[in-house]
């Protein structure tokens, strides 16, 4: 999307604004379909409904062009759109637990998808003129999805038999709220990565479209090991250690884009998104499938989801990209390593504090 922005002519500035806009939608709208959901007898038919929604609200992209259509058009698609995976989320786990089976197989379908369409969209954008076609593609998979929930098992939410609790009880979770806020300035440095890597990318030496798909696609087939251990490994050593390799795995990556400048190198540093964001993702889901009341799993998700695509997100898109304007998208990617590598090293004494002396909880 920063490159379809790019090609209709806004600024780096802008581009940072509509995204943050998009984080400031989702943090606002994200409580209400977690609550819903919660209280609906069928969230799937929920989440179709949000499905064809988003569908329709990209493909007016095309209709449009300038600043403020698109950041009405980005926060209104927001709206609808950033809610789809953690509500999913909050279904498939429901359903694999009732069953037993494993998270992470189930979760590497998603990897694989964003791997697939990383490189079909970067050859999409290499053709002159075809820009514009994104949102149209986008739309079409948009509906796919919305169909595709029919085959998803029927899911209650946990409070559709009568029993009501509010969004602001999850505010109560001590170990929830340390997770999400060793998470946050870690997903803050996600936020600039995936506004302003695409255009740092572009502006390489031989840094095509066609090559970014292919940056896209080797970070997403890099979460191949970890989702195929994930359960297990979360079994063994928990949240708070393996979010902590990830953050130490982030600033490792954010160190090389921001050293150096060969198209190759960049491409092989993806390699470590697979230790990276996913880690974190599937961890937080985990925990929260497992130590949240039944009736807020849903709104647990999007709590996560508002952390990390919304809060997390907006401060990335704002602040940094300011910071960017001033002191070049490469070099901001040195702060990004140093916001994790802080993270890292507060994330010691606050588990510490919140498992009551013991360093570390096993969940």
């Amino acid at each position: 999307m920063s490159l379809f922005y790019t090609g209709v002519r806004c600024t780096s500035g802008q581009i940072g604004a509509i995204n943050a806009g998009v984080a400031l939608a989702s943090m606002a709208f994200q409580p209400v379909w977690g609550t819903l959901a919660d209280r609906v007898k069928d969230r799937r038919l929920l989440l179709a409904a949000l499905a064809a929604a988003s569908a329709a609200s990209v493909f007016a992209y095309r209709r449009f062009t300038g600043f403020l259509p698109l950041l009405l058009l980005a926060c209104l698609f927001a709206c609808f759109y950033t809610s789809l995976q953690p509500m999913g989320d909050a279904i498939i786990l429901k359903a694999l637990d009732e069953r037993g089976r494993p998270f992470g197989p189930y979760r590497l379908a998603g990897g694989m998808a964003f791997a697939l369409a990383g490189v079909a969209f970067g050859r999409l954008l290499d053709v002159p003129g075809r820009a514009l076609m994104v949102p149209v593609y986008a739309a079409a998979l948009c509906l796919v999805t919305a169909l595709s929930t029919l085959s998803l098992p029927v899911s209650a939410g946990g409070q559709s038999a009568g029993r009501r609790m509010r969004f602001s009880e999850l505010f109560r979770q001590r170990e929830l709220m340390a997770l999400l806020a060793f998470m946050a300035p870690v997903q803050i440095t996600m936020g600039y990565f995936y506004t302003f890597f695409s255009p740092h990318f572009v502006s390489l030496g031989g840094g095509t479209a066609g090559r970014l798909g292919l940056c896209y696609f080797i970070s997403a087939c890099s979460e191949v090991p970890f989702l195929l251990m994930a359960d297990k490994l979360f079994d063994r050593w928990g949240a708070w250690r393996l979010m902590s390799l990830s953050a130490a795995t982030l600033a490792l990556r954010w160190l090389i884009l921001g050293l150096s400048g060969s198209v190759y190198v960049v491409m092989a540093s993806q390699a470590l998104h697979g230790w990276g964001f996913i880690v974190m993702s599937v961890c937080m889901a985990k925990y929260i499938s497992r130590s949240v009341t039944e009736e807020l799993q849903a709104s647990g998700q999007m709590l996560l989801a508002i952390v990390s695509f919304g809060v997390a997100r907006a401060f990335g898109n704002l602040a940094l990209g300011l910071l960017a304007g001033r002191m070049g998208r490469q070099n901001v990617f040195l702060a990004c390593a140093g916001i994790c590598l802080a993270a890292l090293c507060l994330a010691r004494p606050a588990a510490k504090i919140v498992n009551n002396g013991e360093e570390y909880q096993n969940m």
